[in-house]
C-alpha cells in the first residue's frame, strides 16, 4: 500500500509481539479505542509530543500516521487505570495491562516493578 510521501521517511511503529497482535491493536488505533502506548526507557531518546510516527499491522503494511499529544514517565507500578484504559487492550483494565505487559517486557528480559516507562497519549492524523 503507498502512503503519502510526507510518511516514507517517518519511523514505523508495530504495537505488540506477535502479527495477530499487531494486526488486532492496528484495528484499535484505526477505531480511536487505542491512543495511548508505552515503552520501556532506553538509550534511544524520548519521544516527544509532536512527534510523528506510522503504525504498521501485522504484515508491516502502513495503515496510519499518529501524532503524539502527551508524554510522560512514570514506573511499572505507578500506571494507572485511565492510562491502561487508553491503551484499549483486553478488557482495557489495569490488571489485564499489568500482565500483559509484565509478560511483554518479561520476554525481553526487562521487567520490574520499579522499571520507567515512557507513557505515550497520541491521535491518529490520517489514516491510509
Amino acid at each position: 500500500m503507498a502512503i503519502p510521501e510526507k510518511y516514507e521517511d517517518i519511523e514505523r511503529w508495530a504495537f505488540g509481539d506477535t502479527e495477530k497482535q499487531a494486526d488486532e491493536l492496528a484495528r484499535l488505533v484505526l477505531d480511536g479505542v487505542k491512543t495511548a502506548t508505552c515503552s520501556n526507557l532506553d538509550g534511544e531518546g524520548i519521544a516527544q509530543p509532536g512527534d510523528i510516527f506510522v503504525v504498521v499491522d501485522g504484515k508491516n503494511e502502513p495503515v496510519c500516521a499518529i501524532e503524539l499529544t502527551t508524554v510522560e514517565m512514570t514506573t511499572y507500578e505507578q500506571v494507572n487505570e485511565a492510562h491502561a484504559l487508553a491503551e484499549g487492550e483486553g478488557d482495557k483494565s489495569l490488571a489485564y495491562w499489568r500482565k500483559e505487559h509484565k509478560r511483554f517486557f518479561e520476554e525481553y528480559d526487562l521487567f520490574s516493578p520499579d522499571m520507567t516507562l515512557v507513557l505515550m497519549h497520541f491521535k491518529v492524523i490520517e489514516k491510509f
